[in-house]
C-alpha cells in the first residue's frame, strides 16, 4: 500500500537535521487529534517570539513524515508569507495544484471561495509559515472537514486555532546539529556538488542516545568504522573528518549553550569551525560580540536583559560573526545585494547573473560559497535548476548592509539591478526578458521600490506584436495570472495617490485599470452552464471546480442556472457547499430557485426551500417561489405550503398560488375560481381566469370581456395573446393591440409572446411592426441609474473612487454602457485630456481582450 501523499510542497529537510522526537511526536499527535479537526487550525509559535529556533524546520519534518502524509492523501500545501505576502500568488499556485488551471482570480475573496470549494471533499494540509500578522492567515482559513491548517509564527495570535511553543533544542541535540553541520559542510567544501536535495532526505545520526561524555572516549574512529550497511532507515551515521578532543567537546558544548541552542546560530558556528577557526576562537568572539551587543541594549532600555533578549543577542553575534568570515569584500557585496530581494523568494541560478552582473559559472560558485558560510538554504526541489532560500535575518542583515557594502541607497540599488535586466529585453519592453525563474513574479515591487512610477504605467500598456496586452500575455504564460491582478491594483492605487499632483493623468490611468479590471471580470464569467456541464459529462473538470465557477459568478440568476446545469453531476460530499452557494444568494427568489435546483437531486433540502420560500417578505416573490416549489412538493409538504398561498392578502397573487397549487390539490380548485372572480383590478382577473381557462372552460367568455376592458395596450396585449391558446380568433385583435403599443420594449416583449401561435396570413404585419422598432433593449444595472441621475457637482474624490470601484466589478459591456454617465465626471476631475485618455484605452482594452 501506497502512504505517500498525492503531492508534497514542503522544502526539503536540510542533510544535517536532527530530529526532535520530544517536539515531532507531540506536534503529530496533536494535528491528527480530534480537538484539532474541529478547530480546523494548528500554529506553532516560537517561545519568546524568537527568529532562527527552527519552526520551519520542524514543520517541514511534520510534512515529510508518512504518517501525516497518510493521513492527508490528496496532497500537502505549503506557502511561506513574510512580512509583505503575495496572498493572491499563493492562493493561486494552491489552485493550479489542484488542476484548476481555468481559473483566473480578481482579487484574494474570490481566490479564496475558489479554493474552499476545490478542497471541500479534500483531505488536504495546508502549511503557511512564517506568518507574520493573523489577518495574513485568515484568506487560507478554506480547509474541509477533512483537512488541516498548520501555520507557523514567532508571534502572531490566531484566533480560534490550537497553539503549540516551540522551544529550543536541548544540549543533547545541539551538539549533534553541530557535528552534522561540521561534517557536512566539510563535505560540501571538497567532493558534494550541492546539486539537489531529496525530497525526502535521511535523518542523520542519532547522537541523543549518546552521551557527550563519552565521545572524547570513543574518539571519531568509531563514528568513521560505522559501515554504510549499518545505517539503515535512518541514514548516514555522522563521520567527523578532524577527530575531536575532549577539550573541543567541551568548547562546543558551551558554544552551544553561549548561541542560546538556536539551531540557525548553531549552523553558522559550525560553518566557522569548517573553516579553520579554533573552537576556543570562537567562542572567544562570539562572546565578546555579545558583550557588546548586550552593552549597547543596556543603554537604551537601562534593565536586565531577559532570558529571550540574550538569545537574541547570541544570533545578533552569530550572524556578524559569520559575514566577517567572508573571504573578501566581493563576496560579501554580493551577500548584501540578496538584501534587495524581498523575503521568501526562491532564488536561481540564472537570476543570480544578473543580480550580481556575473557568468553562470560565477554564480554557482558564489551561491555554493555562501551555502557553505550557512548563509544560505537549500531551495526547493521541485525544479530542475538548482535553487537556494535566504533565512528571513539573514535577509535583514543583508538589506541593512546595501548602503554600507555597495555604498547605493535601496532606490539606487533597485534601480541598478533593474538596468541590468532591461539590458536582457527586447526593444526595452518588460514582458519580453527571458524567464529566470525569478523577474515576472517581482519585477513590478522592484518597480516601485526603485521610484520608476512611469515605467510601471508603461508595463501595464506594453502590447504584443499580436496586439494583446503584454504583460498579461507573459502572466498567463507563466500561470499566474493572479500576478497580473496585483499588479493593476497596485497600479490603480499609485494613480488615485497622484490625484492631487496631476488629476488628468490620475483620473485617465484610474479609469483604464478600471476597464482592465472590468474585462477580466468578463473573462471570469464567460464559461456558460451548458459548457460547465459539458467539461464535467466528459470528466474534463471535477464537480468541485464546476461549483467553485458557479459561485465566483457575480450574478444571481447566472448562479441559479448554472446550479441547474451541474447539480446532478454533484457528489453528496459537495452538498454542503452548494448549499452555501444557494443559501448565500441575495436575492431570495433566486435563493429559493436554487434551492429547489439541488432539492431535484437531494429532496431532503426541500423543507428548507420551502421555509426560505414563506419567508420571503414581497408577496409577488413569495408566489414565485411557490410556484417553483408546488411540482416538487411532497404530500407531507402541501398543507403547509397551502396556509402560505391563503394567507397572501393581494387578491390576484393569492389566486396564482392557489391556482398554482390545485393540480396536486384538486379540492383547492373551487375556491382559486372564487378568489379569480373577486379581483377588481381587471388585468389581474383577466390573467387569473385566462389560468384557471384549462380547468373551468366556460369562464372564457368573462375571461375576454376582462381582458378587452384593460386600459393599457401593453397588458391589454399580454392578456389577449394568454387567450390565444384557447380563442385563437382574438389573434389578430391581440397583433394589433401589440402593434398599437407606445413603448418600443413592451412592443418587442408582446411580439415574442404571439410568435408561437400566429398564423402564416399575420405574420408579415408582425415583421412589420419589428422592423418598425429602432432602439436595442439593455438591461440596466442598478448602478447605472443611479449614476445617470448625478451631476458633477454632488460627486466630490472619494465618492468617485467609490463609483469606479462599485462599477469595476461589472463585465466590460455593462461598465462601457455606464461611460456615458461618467464622462461629466472624468471631465471635471481630470479635465478634457482625461476623456481622451479614457477612451484611448477603452480601444487598447478592447483590443487586448476581445
Amino acid at each position: 500500500m501506497n502512504n505517500q501523499t498525492r503531492f508534497n510542497q514542503a522544502p526539503p529537510l536540510p542533510l544535517y537535521y536532527v530530529e526532535r522526537p520530544e517536539v515531532s511526536q507531540r506536534l503529530k499527535q496533536i494535528l491528527l487529534s480530534q480537538e484539532t479537526s474541529k478547530a480546523g487550525t494548528l500554529v506553532v509559535s516560537a517561545i519568546y517570539g524568537l527568529g532562527g529556533i527552527g519552526k520551519s524546520t520542524i514543520t517541514a519534518a511534520l510534512a515529510h513524515d508518512s504518517e501525516v502524509q497518510s493521513h492527508f492523501p490528496d496532497g500537502i500545501f505549503w506557502a511561506t508569507l513574510g512580512q509583505q505576502p503575495d496572498i493572491l500568488s499563493f492562493l493561486s499556485t494552491w489552485i493550479q495544484q489542484l488542476g484548476d488551471y481555468d481559473f483566473k482570480p480578481i482579487n484574494i475573496d474570490s481566490a479564496s471561495l475558489q479554493l474552499r470549494t476545490l478542497l471541500s471533499d479534500q483531505k488536504a494540509l495546508l502549511v503557511v509559515d512564517d506568518v507574520w500578522h493573523p489577518d495574513h492567515v485568515e484568506p487560507f482559513r478554506v480547509a474541509g472537514d477533512g483537512c488541516r491548517l498548520l501555520v507557523t509564527t514567532r508571534e502572531a495570535q490566531v484566533e480560534g486555532a490550537i497553539a503549540y511553543d516551540l522551544d529550543v533544542m536541548t544540549p543533547n541535540q545541539s551538539l549533534e546539529l553541530l557535528m552534522s553541520c561540521l561534517q557536512l559542510f566539510s563535505d560540501e567544501s571538497t567532493s558534494l556538488p550541492l546539486a539537489t536535495s531529496p525530497l525526502n532526505p535521511p535523518i542523520l545520526g542519532d547522537f541523543n542516545s549518546i552521551s557527550p561524555q563519552n565521545w572524547g572516549a570513543r574518539g571519531a574512529g568509531d563514528f568513521n568504522s560505522i559501515s554504510p550497511q549499518s545505517w539503515g532507515a535512518r541514514g548516514a551515521k555522522i563521520a567527523v573528518t578532524n577527530q575531536l578532543t575532549n577539550q573541543d567537546l567541551e568548547y562546543a558544548e558551551t558554544l552551544a549553550k553561549t548561541v542560546g541552542y538556536l539551531p540557525l546560530a548553531l549552523e553558522l558556528a559550525a560553518a566557522q569551525v569548517r573553516d579553520g577557526i579554533s573552537w576556543q576562537e570562537l567562542l572567544d568572539e562570539l562572546q565578546d560580540l555579545i558583550v557588546g551587543i548586550e552593552a549597547l541594549d543596556r543603554l537604551k532600555a537601562e534593565e536586565e536583559p531577559s532570558d529571550a533578549k540574550r538569545k537574541n543577542y547570541s544570533l545578533v553575534a552569530s550572524l556578524n560573526l559569520s559575514l566577517k568570515g567572508l573571504c573578501d569584500d566581493e563576496r560579501l557585496k554580493n551577500f548584501a545585494w540578496l538584501g534587495v530581494l524581498p523575503e521568501d523568494v526562491t532564488i536561481t541560478e540564472t537570476m543570480a547573473t544578473t543580480l550580481w552582473d556575473c557568468n553562470l559559472v560565477e554564480a554557482k560558485d558564489t551561491l555554493r560559497y555562501l551555502r557553505q558560510k550557512a548563509l544560505l538554504l537549500p531551495g526547493l526541489s521541485t525544479t530542475p535548476e538548482t535553487n537556494y532560500r535566504l533565512h528571513d535575518l539573514l535577509h535583514d542583515l543583508a538589506r541593512r548592509l546595501v548602503q554600507s557594502e555597495l555604498g547605493l541607497s535601496i532606490t539606487e540599488a533597485h534601480q541598478q539591478l533593474l538596468e541590468r535586466y532591461q539590458t536582457k529585453t527586447d526593444k526595452g519592453l518588460w514582458h519580453t526578458f527571458p524567464d529566470d525563474g525569478y523577474i515576472y513574479s517581482h519585477l513590478f515591487w522592484h518597480l516601485e521600490k526603485a521610484k520608476k512610477i512611469n515605467d510601471i504605467h508603461q508595463l501595464l500598456k506594453e502590447e504584443t506584436p499580436a496586439g494583446d496586452n503584454g504583460w498579461y500575455w507573459q502572466c498567463e504564460r507563466q500561470g499566474n495570472t493572479a500576478n497580473f491582478i496585483k499588479d493593476v491594483s497596485r497600479a490603480w492605487a499609485i494613480a488615485a495617490d497622484n490625484f492631487t499632483e496631476n488629476p488628468t493623468e490620475s483620473i485617465s490611468l484610474q479609469c483604464r485599470y478600471a476597464l482592465i479590471t472590468t474585462s477580466l471580470n468578463s473573462l471570469a464569467g464567460n464559461i456558460p452552464p451548458t459548457l460547465m456541464a459539458a467539461l464535467l459529462q466528459n470528466k474534463i473538470w471535477t464537480p468541485a471546480q464546476a461549483l467553485a465557477y458557479v459561485r465566483q459568478n457575480k450574478d444571481y440568476s447566472s448562479q441559479v442556472t448554472g446550479l441547474e446545469a451541474i447539480s446532478e453531476y454533484l457528489p453528496p460530499s459537495l452538498l454542503s457547499e452548494a448549499l452555501d452557494c444557494a443559501r448565500g444568494i441575495s436575492n431570495e427568489l433566486s435563493r429559493v430557485n436554487a434551492l429547489v435546483t439541488l432539492a431535484r437531486h437531494f429532496p431532503d433540502v426541500l423543507p428548507e426551500a420551502l421555509d426560505c420560500a414563506r419567508g420571503i417578505k414581497s408577496e409577488y416573490y413569495r408566489v414565485n417561489a411557490l410556484v417553483a416549489l408546488a411540482p416538487h412538493l411532497p404530500d407531507v409538504l402541501l398543507p403547509k405550503a397551502l396556509d402560505c398561498a391563503r394567507g397572501i392578502s393581494d387578491e390576484y397573487e393569492r389566486a396564482k398560488a392557489l391556482i398554482t397549487l390545485a393540480p396536486h390539490l384538486p379540492d383547492v380548485l373551487p375556491e382559486a375560481l372564487d378568489c379569480a372572480r373577486g379581483i377588481s383590478d381587471q388585468n389581474c382577473r383577466a390573467r387569473a381566469l385566462v389560468a384557471l381557462a384549462p380547468h373551468f372552460p366556460d369562464v372564457l367568455p368573462k375571461a375576454l370581456d376582462c381582458a378587452r376592458g384593460i386600459k393599457y395596450e401593453y397588458h391589454r396585449a399580454f392578456a389577449l395573446i394568454a387567450l390565444a391558446p384557447h380563442l385563437p380568433d382574438v389573434l389578430p385583435e391581440a397583433l394589433d393591440c401589440a402593434r398599437g403599443i407606445e413603448f418600443e420594449h413592451h412592443r418587442a416583449y408582446a411580439l415574442e409572446r404571439l410568435a408561437p401561435h400566429l398564423p402564416d396570413v399575420l405574420l408579415p404585419q408582425a415583421l412589420d411592426c419589428a422592423r418598425g422598432i429602432e432602439s436595442e433593449y439593455y438591461r440596466a444595472f442598478g448602478l447605472q441609474h443611479l449614476i445617470e441621475n448625478l451631476t458633477p457637482s454632488s460627486v466630490d474624490f472619494p465618492l468617485w473612487q467609490e463609483i469606479l470601484d462599485s462599477l469595476a466589478s461589472l463585465t466590460r459591456p455593462n461598465f462601457l454602457e455606464a461611460l456615458p454617465q461618467l464622462a461629466p465626471l472624468i471631465i471635471k476631475f481630470g479635465g478634457v485630456e482625461a476623456l481622451r485618455e479614457t477612451m484611448a484605452a477603452v480601444e487598447d482594452v478592447s483590443g487586448w481582450w476581445k
